[in-house]
């Protein structure tokens, strides 16, 4: 029997879907908190068009980030790949 060993592309579904979820907490976290402010200063429609804008542009801010970071970690692991696929090459009877 086979041990079980987890994949980097397990985790990489993971980190998608956050991206995801982050996004539309900030967006609503945004919209709640400048509705909330909106009211106590006498205006609830402009807080919540603020803070919508304010959540938009942190969630955005933040899925660019993650994208980054992900966009970094798959390219570190190609180049892993890679490396490992070329020192096989050169230990091959063959290469």
């Amino acid at each position: 029997m086979g041990k079980f060993t987890r994949s980097s592309n397990d985790w990489n579904s993971l980190d998608l879907a956050s991206i995801g979820i982050t996004l539309v907490l900030a967006i609503g976290i945004g919209s709640g908190l400048g509705w909330w402010i909106g009211g106590k200063l006498g205006n609830q429609s402009v807080g919540l068009i603020i803070g919508f804008i304010l959540g938009t542009a942190a969630g955005f801010t933040e899925m660019f980030r993650a994208v980054s970071r992900w966009n970094r970690r798959m390219e570190r692991s190609e180049r892993t790949d890679r490396t490992d696929i070329k020192d096989s090459d050169e230990d091959s009877p063959n290469g």
